[in-house]
């Protein structure tokens, strides 16, 4: 919960001030999947009734910036209050031109592609298992070329754990400034890691030595 203290509904959805109607929508459902009931990603993570806490500031977040009038009012008091500028106001009205539906495909309607258990098997995939855990330092591109050889989607990694697309694709990309706090994106990465059938713990640290060494390279 402290995660959350502080911060503004744009924050908390992961989204910049100026998002459309089709981006909150799509935070809204990352948000609900990384920390709703049934998600794998932060079951240890919290007590029911923290979770039930946290779901609801989501769903604050949600129905206010999708309600136009809201969403404006909102917008004012944080500007008012000194937390935002105006710079973002100018280019809403464009931005809530959008639909606010738009019939995507959720990883609900996505086949699991075969296990990964039989495909870590094959010469390739194996090969490539062995060559990452072999390095001190892992970085996403590893895991994405991992996950590519063995042929699962990423949809398909959501599917299995319920870590929003966006944060998989951050973590394959090294992305710190989207990366969740460490205490999440270790859960995350054993989960990955575990879809893909290669040791957890040398993932999890062989990742975060790698984010190391690239924050120190800035």
């Amino acid at each position: 919960m402290k995660y959350f203290e502080g911060l503004n509904y744009y924050e908390i959805l992961k989204i910049p001030e100026n998002s459309s109607f089709l981006e909150i929508k799509q935070a809204h459902r990352d948000a609900v999947s990384i920390y709703g009931e049934d998600s794998l990603a932060t079951y240890s993570l919290f007590s029911p009734d923290e979770r039930e806490k946290i779901l609801k500031i989501i769903e604050a977040a949600f129905s206010t910036l999708m309600d136009g009038n809201k969403r404006a009012a909102y917008d004012r008091m944080l500007v008012d209050s000194g937390q935002s500028d105006t710079t973002f106001i100018s280019n809403q009205s464009q931005k809530q031109s959008e639909p606010v539906f738009h019939p995507d495909q959720g990883p609900e309607d996505v086949p699991l592609a075969a296990d990964a258990t039989e495909k870590i098997q094959t010469s390739e995939a194996k090969q490539l298992s062995d060559e990452i855990l072999s390095k001190s330092s892992v970085s996403g591109n590893d895991l994405k070329k991992l996950r590519e050889a063995l042929g699962v989607e990423i949809h398909e990694i959501h599917s299995r754990t319920r870590i929003s697309v966006s944060v998989l694709t951050a973590i394959e990309e090294n992305r710190r400034e989207n990366l969740p706090p460490d205490v999440y994106l270790r859960n995350f990465l054993k989960l990955y890691a575990e879809v893909l059938q290669i040791d957890p713990l040398k993932i999890v640290d062989g990742y975060f030595k790698h984010i190391s060494l690239v924050k120190h390279s800035d």
